[in-house]
């Protein structure tokens, strides 16, 4: 969810999202589609679509998405880098209130999103629009703890502003190590019944890969961060000049390292 007193405003964002920003590993969506078992006609909801990195794995394995986003700026970039002839619709909408029919949807994949919205009710909507048995995957990557890219912006973040800025600095990296405990409010785990929790069959996969990334690339990528915004405020920009320094300062900014990514995965079937 987003900071109390601020509103996030991903439109701003959309041309840094679509430069900057990476996609997943395709183990991950390996494993996210042999867990759903979907049929060749099966139908895929990409939640918070964004710019479409999310959608782009399915729709190359041949399946029909409904890409939804709040921001129609990031639908637009989306759009742009569909291939020919790709079964993909895209619709403005929330979280909390999807502009899709119940019962309609065999997948329901949401990318580096969910700690946006308010997640009781996204988990309702996302068990009304599923058809029973249909699977919901909800995924992030970060990078591995002691990247040297990362460790040089928090520890930037740690000297300006402390350590809770830095944890707020972040995705959610420490919740998904835990087990992100609101995830299992929603969701049994498998072999365990249902329970009046709309999902069953829980389950928490990590998946690592390593990602190609440059120091001017990396900037760019904080850039991009709705909450690099949030926590900077009105230093951001301050921030991003003073971290390209330092990173220039420890090596060419132009050479790409090897940075390792951690996908954690949570993935879960609504109940028949």
């Amino acid at each position: 969810m987003s900071t109390p007193g601020q509103k996030p405003d991903f439109d701003t964002l959309a041309t840094d999202y679509a430069k900057f920003r990476t996609s997943y590993s395709e183990t991950l969506f390996d494993a996210i589609l042999g867990y759903a078992r979907l049929g060749a006609s099966g139908c895929v909801l990409d939640l918070a679509c964004g710019t479409g990195l999310g959608l782009l794995p399915y729709v190359r394995r041949g399946f029909s998405v409904i890409g939804v986003d709040v921001a129609p700026s990031m639908v637009e970039q989306a759009r742009r880098i569909l291939p020919p002839h790709a079964h993909v619709e895209f619709r403005l909408g929330r979280a909390e209130q999807l502009p899709v029919p119940d019962a309609s949807i065999d997948l329901v994949s949401c990318a580096q999103a969910f700690h946006w919205f308010e997640p009781h009710a996204a988990f309702a909507e996302c068990a009304r629009v599923l058809v029973p048995g249909g699977a919901l995957a909800i995924f992030w990557k970060h990078a591995a703890p002691g990247d040297v890219l990362t460790a040089t912006s928090e520890a930037l973040v740690r000297e300006w502003l402390g350590e809770e800025a830095v944890r707020r600095s972040r995705d959610h990296a420490d919740e998904h190590i835990a087990g992100w405990p609101v995830f299992w409010q929603q969701v049994a785990a498998q072999g365990e019944p249902a329970q009046g929790r709309s999902f069953i069959d829980g389950r928490k996969e990590v998946v690592e890969f390593m990602l190609p990334r440059t120091g001017e690339e990396f900037v760019g990528y904080q850039r991009s961060r709705e909450k690099i915004r949030f926590v900077l405020g009105e230093r951001r920009d301050e921030f991003l000049a003073e971290l390209e320094r330092r990173l220039r300062a420890e090596g060419p900014m132009d050479k790409p390292i090897d940075q390792r990514q951690v996908q954690y995965v949570f993935l879960a079937r609504k109940a028949a």
